[in-house]
């Protein structure tokens, strides 16, 4: 393969890895679900920073970009990156794993579908504080759903399969594929993008995040502000300037931010962030698919993505405590109005086909 081609086929892969970094950016550093640390819990009091492994030794397999090898080929006619509805709908997880806390939970969950031949495109995130949420094929998984890819993980042997299906039955659409990353990778990734812009409608500023040993609070004006790794994920890690919910907005901020950082900084910096990619992202995305990929992704008009927060009042309802459960059909109704149109076996051609 020429060089060219090369940079190209690596592209495919780098943009969603983009995606669930900027998506993790920071959550996960944020708090466990239970008991807080003092030393990486919601902006605590830091300390020296530690160095932690992109993703829990094992039992978990290691961190790979490599694709996971399918149970079966996909039957006649049916695309393996877009599944059988001719969409690809892509499940980004952001796993909080550090020696302190032990296990993979997944304090960001965002869902991502795009329609090949129009470009259209949409994503909603379900905020880690979500109970009851459904298991793979039937009943629900009681705790909060951060918890959910673990406990799959050591059910199945498989925590980004099971919660492909989970998601799957929760909202009755077809999840073609995963990609799940720890909080290493965004560190990097984001730093060898060089930083990223976002633009604020209003002021934000938590009085309470501890920036370094001797500063506490941190902000953003009104406007425009380019952050750079450290700010990125203080940006996304935040939440006592308003909410858990508003926190995962946020979140989707630095997705459509950092995919646009990558598409402006073009082709020749990719393989660098593939090398990211390899070591931080555990992903069954196809890698003999990456030119389709890029090619794919490339469609997508980042100003006119559809994005929507599972979260209260709307979505869910309290289920005790922090605790809240999703209301289903109004989850549903959301997908099914700003999802783009299923299109039965396909009707997009792959450039390199």
């Amino acid at each position: 393969m020429a060089p060219r081609s090369r940079v190209i086929a690596v592209a495919g892969l780098v943009v969603p890895v983009v995606l669930v970094a900027a998506l993790v950016g920071g959550v996960a550093l944020g708090a466990p679900a239970a008991s807080p640390s003092p030393s990486l819990a919601d902006g605590a009091l830091p300390t020296a920073s530690p160095t932690f492994p992109p993703l829990p030794p094992t039992p978990s397999p290691a961190a790979s970009a490599t694709p996971v090898p399918s149970e079966s080929p996909p039957p006649a006619g049916v695309d393996s990156l877009l599944g059988s509805d001719g969409r690809m709908t892509l499940l980004l997880m952001g796993t909080d794993y550090r020696p302190a806390h032990p296990g993979n939970r997944t304090d960001a969950m965002m869902v991502v579908s795009i329609d090949p031949t129009t470009g259209k495109s949409a994503g909603f995130s379900v905020p880690r504080d979500i109970s009851a949420f459904p298991l793979p094929k039937s009943g629900t998984y009681a705790p909060k759903v951060n918890g959910l890819y673990q406990y799959l993980d050591g059910k199945m042997g498989d925590g980004g399969k099971g919660m492909k299906q989970a998601f799957s039955r929760a909202f009755g659409i077809e999840i073609d594929h995963y990609a799940l990353i720890g909080f290493t990778g965004v560190i990097k990734l984001i730093r060898n993008v060089g930083g990223v812009d976002v633009t604020l409608a209003e002021p934000y500023y938590d009085p309470y995040y501890w920036v370094n040993n001797h500063h506490r609070g941190w902000g953003l004006p009104a406007g425009k502000s380019h952050l750079d790794a450290d700010d990125a994920l203080i940006f996304a890690r935040s939440r006592k300037g308003d909410s858990d919910f508003q926190r995962a907005k946020r979140q989707q901020q630095l997705v459509m931010a950092a995919v646009a950082k990558v598409r402006k900084r073009g082709l020749g910096e990719l393989p660098k962030l593939l090398n990211i990619a390899k070591e931080t992202v555990r992903t069954d995305l196809p890698i003999d698919r990456a030119a389709d990929l890029f090619a794919l992704y490339s469609t997508v008009d980042l100003a006119k993505v559809d994005r929507a927060v599972f979260g209260p009042k709307k979505f869910a309802v309290r289920n005790g405590g922090t605790d809240y459960k999703l209301v289903l059909n109004l989850c549903k109704q959301w997908i099914a109005h700003h999802f783009p149109p299923a299109r039965p076996l396909g009707a997009w051609t792959p450039p390199t086909s």
